[in-house]
């Protein structure tokens, strides 16, 4: 074995396999590792029994391999029965049926046997005196079964070499007695799997060239050359080792993991392997191995396997690899599912860095697979079409995009769902303005998409989603593309029409549906652009497109209590008063009215609020606050009730649910708050604080004053925009401009004493005040 390898090996998978653990136990959702990136592409159109191999940069393999080794057994067994047994009747007496069982089939005594063994097809075929040697087989394969494997995929199989070797004794004597081709490989296979797992590594590589002197196409004969592909592993060949496992990668798809494992393990030098091939086609099969093991971005095994065999299969899977990737690197970033400003930007105008990708990466590549197209040499031109025009799409060449769309020649019905989803992207991307037209089309593509989606499994998460490929392309088309541009042209409420569509499509992901319809509802749209919305709602005459994205709508949404909140967030309370008038359901507090001497914590009853107060009441008392204003005198507490109501619906108030749906813990004041008036008083409390300065200013208790002048404190802190230096926005916050007028005036206060106690940041400013 070499060492250094090993060493280096396992270092990288205690990396890979810790660095998972401490991903998996941190905090927050965990990303789909097939879908943590826009996409539009499918692989599973790439090969089949090449799924493992389909790129996603979050798991070892991408999927299982079709068919399955149980799958490829079973069909074996199947055509050894000419077809007289049932695959699920195979499957069941090779997979379920206990060792017992099986000898009671070998012995024609199935007396004891429950109805379902007695008449399953497979047990019946088996019981026939010229197929007794197959039941045989199978028992003495059930027997070998706990020695050669392991209970678990952490574990080792038991190695009891005394039983193993008797096993091999017998094995032996049986394959000697058996005069049926098949079932002799099958012993010869049982021999040399025995031998290798007793270490007998040159004996199990030798009985291999002794049992199979010919080639075969068997998932036994080829499970029987992995064998002997190992053994010369551990005999220190790793070139000779890797060369045959390639064989078994390009015959046996259900081996196909494995043997791409072994390979890597064998580390063997690829222009090495190369000298061993025999033919051009082995040869591209072995560079697509190797570059199935390139994570980065390489077109260059897709090269050389295309230099080899411009016919291989593997070219394919090769080339969705290197689609997926740009996917992820540039696609994911020139579209997005935010509409703010810097996504906005992308529509128009690529980034210095995705300007780089595309023409040191994507237009290269679309360069090579004209050429490759044009010589048509490669098993699925069609294919290659596609991916060219989706390259060409991605580049933002939707001229070359169309042409090549319209020079494909599509027959294979995964191909033309990908040709139609292209199109539609070329489609939509020069289409210059989304108008009712352009809407008529898209209402056809949008139910041919319906037909493609399939309903959420509650017990398929994260499968990797062979059926769910509509669902998350629907979703990128509609929250990634048609969203943005909606938003673009200024209609919000097609906008929210779309996300409210997206919304329906259940697809599992955390990250990429981008806002949802009730949140834009809810937390976005301004109060103008909800009663557009509204009104829309309302109208009558609208076309089978808008018909179509209305009946997606969430239908709890109450838009009249929505827009009363809209203008509860501009502090407009006469216009919210209207609105709750008018809404079916309202929310309530209990301490709206009171202050806060801390931040946060529950809005909800308690011994000294007990009364519930809606949505409207609260605007019923606010307007009334704002009336006793507009008489002078005013009472202190008229504005300090104003202004603790003002706080109660800011960010760090027990009341903020009046004005958003959610609060989260990572969004603070930052200077980009000031750019909009309801972020600038949510997160900064401008109003707040100046109501608390009035009450102050009229104020005549001393008392009453000193809180006046801590809560003006505790919302001028809220503004202090964040630095990186933790010391030095820490020292900002208590050179508070209050906190000299308390300590100077008020300090003798009992309510000063109380918050000396509580408040940090008041403590800090008074020692340094005294140095």
């Amino acid at each position: 074995m070499n060492y250094r390898k090993f060493i280096v090996f396992f270092i990288s998978f205690c990396v890979v396999l810790f660095g998972n653990v401490i991903y998996t136990l941190s905090c927050g959702p965990e990303m789909d590792p097939y879908d943590y990136y826009i996409s539009f592409f499918n692989p599973y159109q790439s090969g089949k029994g090449y799924e493992p191999f389909y790129y996603t940069s979050m798991t070892s393999f991408y999927d299982d391999a079709t068919p399955s080794e149980e799958e490829a057994n079973v069909n074996d067994w199947q055509q050894f029965t000419g077809n007289k047994a049932t695959p699920a009747d195979i499957r069941q007496y090779i997979y379920t049926y206990s060792r017992e069982q099986m000898a009671a089939v070998t012995v024609k005594s199935t007396a004891s046997l429950p109805d379902s063994v007695r008449n399953n097809t497979f047990t019946r075929f088996l019981q026939e005196d010229r197929n007794q040697d197959a039941a045989r087989y199978l028992l003495f394969a059930k027997t070998c079964e706990p020695a050669v494997s392991a209970a678990d995929r952490w574990s080792e199989p038991p190695h009891d070499v005394p039983q193993m070797t008797a096993l091999l004794k017998e094995a032996t004597e049986l394959y000697d007695k058996t005069s049926n081709k098949e079932i002799r490989e099958r012993y010869a296979f049982q021999q040399i799997r025995l031998m290798h797992y007793t270490g007998q590594y040159a004996d199990a590589a030798s009985a291999f060239d002794k049992l199979f002197k010919k080639s075969g196409s068997t998932l036994i004969y080829y499970k029987a050359l992995a064998l002997k592909a190992g053994a010369l592993q551990h005999q220190g060949d790793s070139v000779q080792s890797t060369y045959l496992f390639s064989r078994v990668f390009d015959k046996a798809p259900a081996l196909r993991t494995s043997c791409f494992i072994s390979m890597t393990w064998a580390n063997a030098p690829e222009n090495a392997v190369y000298a061993l091939c025999r033919d051009n086609h082995e040869k591209a099969m072995v560079a697509a191995v190797y570059g199935f093991g390139h994570n980065s971005p390489s077109l260059e095994p897709l090269k050389k396997a295309y230099a080899f065999d411009p016919s291989s299969p593997a070219l394919n899977v090769l080339l969705g690899r290197e689609i997926s990737k740009l996917e992820a690197d540039f696609l994911d970033k020139a579209v997005s599912t935010s509409t703010d400003s810097v996504a906005m930007a992308t529509i128009k105008t690529l980034s210095p860095e995705l300007t780089t990708i595309v023409d040191t990466r994507i237009r290269p590549m679309t360069t090579w697979m004209n050429s490759v197209i044009e010589k048509g040499k490669v098993k699925d031109v069609a294919f290659w079409q596609v991916c060219a025009a989706y390259l060409s799409y991605m580049s933002r060449d939707y001229t070359a995009a169309r042409t090549m769309l319209d020079k494909t020649e599509h027959k294979d019905p995964e191909i033309k769902n990908q040709w139609e989803v292209v199109n539609l992207l070329v489609n939509i991307n020069q289409q210059k303005t989304i108008d009712s037209a352009f809407e008529n089309k898209m209402l056809a593509t949008f139910k041919w998409l319906d037909g493609q989606v399939v309903k959420r499994n509650n017990n398929d998460w994260w499968s990797s989603g062979r059926d769910r490929f509509f669902n998350k392309t629907y979703r990128n088309l509609l929250g990634a593309i048609l969203a943005p541009r909606y938003h673009q042209q200024g209609d919000f409420v097609k906008e929210t029409l779309i996300r409210g569509r997206c919304d329906e499509l259940d697809t599992y992901d955390y990250f990429l549906s981008g806002q949802s319809a009730t949140d834009q509802v809810q937390d976005v749209m301004t109060s103008a652009q909800l009663l557009q919305l509204h009104s829309f709602m309302k109208s009558a005459g609208k076309t089978p497109y808008e018909a179509y994205l209305v009946s997606y709508f969430p239908k709890k949404l109450d838009l009249p209590r929505v827009i009363g909140e809209s203008y509860l967030r501009t502090h407009d309370f006469k216009s919210a008063q209207t609105w709750f008038r008018k809404a079916g359901s309202q929310q309530v507090s209990y301490q709206v009215f009171q202050d806060q001497l801390q931040d946060f914590g529950e809005d909800t009853a308690d011994a000294a609020h007990r009364k519930a107060i809606t949505q409207l009441q609260f605007c019923d008392r606010m307007l009334a606050l704002q009336e006793k204003m507009k008489t002078p005198p005013v009472d202190a507490r008229v504005y300090y009730d104003y202004a603790t109501a003002l706080f109660n619906l800011t960010y760090y108030g027990k009341t903020w649910s009046f004005v958003r749906s959610s609060r989260h813990s990572y969004y603070w004041y930052t200077a980009a708050c000031e750019k909009d008036p309801f972020e600038r008083q949510y997160f900064g409390c401008y109003a707040a604080e100046a109501y608390y300065l009035k009450a102050a200013q009229v104020a005549t208790d001393n008392e009453f004053r000193a809180r006046c002048f801590f809560m003006a404190a505790r919302c001028s802190q809220k503004h202090v925009t964040p630095m990186e230096n933790d010391k030095k926005y820490y020292s900002a916050l208590v050179r508070n401009r209050y906190f000299p007028v308390l300590k100077a005036n008020y300090s003798q206060t009992s309510f000063y004493q109380e918050v000396y106690g509580q408040c940090s940041y008041l403590r800090d400013f008074v020692r340094t005040a005294r140095k």
